[in-house]
């Protein structure tokens, strides 16, 4: 773990903290572990997880072009059977954590507009079943995650308010400075991948670590916090 150290423990609850994006597998296995981790944990109903922006490809077309994302990375150069095992890896492991990976299925387009989504559920407390939606859009049901009407349906069905939905569908700049933000935090901190987990705004953890990994780190530091 990295010591990122912003301050003094005001809580005896856990802050755990995720930079994340919606088109990053890893992101989705590593989420996914998590909330298993936490679900299993004793203390974990005392485990607070906020959701925090972060683009791995700004620049990619606002809605998904001709083409899956295994097509484009091989475009650009990426081995064919490199890949090709790495995702029979993340699929297999997305498994053991009931996560359906469907590579062959996903469509490249820009989510900045999903992260809106994202923060807005924030903002109503539904953040986890909002981006479960968003992970399996982009992963397991081949969906456009650019396309503005989708992630209105998709998070309304994940508990989003219609209002606030709609809301971002007209307006372009709704939780744009939130997304911006959560971004600007991510450089300030040195994060230059995802996922990057923060557990009690001192310890960093990067990547879809083993699920022992979270179980540890979680454990050590929710003993320290209620040892004080």
């Amino acid at each position: 773990m990295t010591d990122t150290s912003t301050g003094p423990l005001t809580s005896q609850r856990l802050a755990v903290d995720v930079w994340l994006d919606v088109a990053c597998p890893f992101c989705a296995l590593g989420d996914k572990r998590l909330e298993n981790v936490r679900a299993a944990l004793p203390f974990g109903e005392h485990i607070d997880v906020t959701y925090h922006s972060y683009q791995l490809d700004p620049a990619a077309p606002a809605h998904g072009e001709p083409g899956t994302a295994a097509q484009k990375l091989i475009a650009r150069g990426m081995d064919a059977r490199q890949l090709d095992a790495s995702h029979r890896h993340l699929t297999e492991q997305g498994h053991a954590e009931g996560f359906r990976f469907s590579f062959e299925d996903s469509v490249p387009s820009n989510t900045f507009d999903a992260h809106r989504f994202l923060q807005a559920a924030r903002a109503e407390g539904v953040q986890q079943p909002v981006l479960d939606t968003l992970f399996r859009a982009y992963f397991s049901d081949g969906d456009d995650v650019g396309d503005l009407t989708l992630l209105r349906d998709r998070a309304v069905e994940a508990g989003l308010s219609a209002e606030l939905a709609e809301r971002i569908v007209t307006d372009a700049d709704a939780f744009r400075t939130e997304v911006e933000a959560d971004i600007a935090q991510a450089a300030a901190y040195g994060i230059q991948g995802v996922p990057f987990f923060v557990i009690d705004g001192r310890y960093g953890i990067s990547g879809a670590q083993p699920s022992e990994a979270f179980e540890q780190a979680l454990t050590q530091v929710y003993t320290e916090i209620n040892a004080k």
